[in-house]
């Protein structure tokens, strides 16, 4: 892969909230999977767990536990992604940050959401209020959520256009 493919990859990500009624199937969520199971983490902790979400009626129950969440049920899947806080026994040194394991699943995301750019899905980030998700999924006390993540084939015609960014020179200082 060249920089320039990357570049427009990266340029060409936005959110999507609109979808069409397309299936994403399973052998799309795997490979989507794959991706985030070779992000980088703290210590190689892969603190990660995605919690694929197809049920109707389960996915309609996490809408009204999410903020801003209002297209959930129309995304072609839906996951929960959490933090595995146990994961911080194994680590083979101090980690300094008790932020870091959930930081890593952060960067997992993010392998997911530009591998459904790459094959032609989008998706958005859904924020959840704490609680209601680990009632509704069964979840153990010991995974944290991160987020939710929309996927799905984006409906033809969506007029969600690219955010402006801010100006790269207001985004960094050297330190020379």
């Amino acid at each position: 892969m060249q920089y320039d493919d990357f570049a427009s990859l990266c340029k060409n990500r936005r959110s999507v909230r609109t979808f069409e009624d397309t299936p994403v199937t399973k052998e799309e969520i795997l490979k989507l999977l794959e991706l985030a199971r070779h992000a980088p983490s703290v210590d190689n902790l892969q603190p990660w767990h995605f919690h694929v979400v197809l049920d109707q009626e389960k996915r309609k129950a996490l809408m009204d536990a999410c903020c801003y969440g209002n297209f959930v049920e129309g995304a072609g899947v839906f996951m929960i992604v959490t933090a595995d806080l146990r994961v911080k026994k194994e680590a083979k040194k101090i980690l300094w940050n008790p932020k870091e394991v959930e930081y890593s699943c952060i960067t997992a995301m993010e392998h997911i959401w530009l591998g459904a750019v790459a094959m032609g899905l989008g998706g958005s980030w859904v924020s959840l209020h704490h609680g209601k998700p680990h009632e509704i999924l069964g979840l153990p006390h010991e995974e944290v959520v991160i987020g939710g993540m929309m996927i799905g084939h984006p409906k033809k015609g969506d007029k969600t256009a690219m955010q402006e960014r801010k100006p790269l020179k207001e985004l960094y200082t050297f330190h020379e």
